[in-house]
């Protein structure tokens, strides 16, 4: 209402001020609920259009062939893990038992019968390797033996160094003698 119409009604002036300041306010505090609910609208319209986007992505998806590609991941991961428990855990006791060469010894090892136990020790290893070590002795060094390579220098390793003289370990370097 303007304050022509207010006026015209006999309405007086001062009064007709009052009504159109409060008919003002009312049609204000309207205006920001419309606002606030076309904001609202909006908003809603655009998250609509964004999860109806997300949503054509996965579209012709099989959710069942998903799960069961899943369920076989899944297995696969559980059975390489123990799989390799295993392996390290028989790489560390071929480490300890005197192999001259774990990874024969590891290859001779039977692993159908070889199990992990819950305390992470090997089941059915100590067996094989007592016979191995009966049968096949010379995968394994004894006590006595000192690991390393062999050097053959041609020279008596028995007798103690100052025993060899200089000519002999200039000669077996290639050297020539001294004059």
């Amino acid at each position: 209402m303007k304050l022509e119409e207010l006026t015209k009604l006999g309405i007086a002036e001062d009064l007709a001020k009052q009504v159109v300041a409060l008919n003002e306010a009312e049609v204000t505090a309207e205006t920001k609920k419309l606002t606030d609910k076309e904001a609202e609208l909006t908003m809603a319209t655009e998250k609509i259009t964004e999860l109806t986007e997300n949503v054509k992505k996965f579209d012709g998806v099989d959710v069942d062939k998903m799960k069961s590609e899943l369920a076989d991941w899944s297995k696969k991961y559980a059975e390489d893990t123990a799989a390799l428990k295993l392996d390290n855990a028989l790489s560390k006791v071929l480490a300890g038992c005197g192999a001259k060469d774990a990874d024969i010894v590891g290859k001779l090892i039977d692993r159908s019968i070889v199990k992990l136990g819950e305390d992470g020790k090997l089941i059915g290893v100590t067996e094989q390797l007592e016979r191995l070590k009966t049968d096949k002795a010379f995968l394994f060094g004894g006590a006595d033996e000192q690991p390393g390579a062999r050097i053959d220098t041609g020279l008596d390793h028995s007798k103690t160094a100052e025993a060899v003289s200089d000519a002999q370990a200039r000669a077996v370097m290639g050297l020539p003698p001294v004059k």
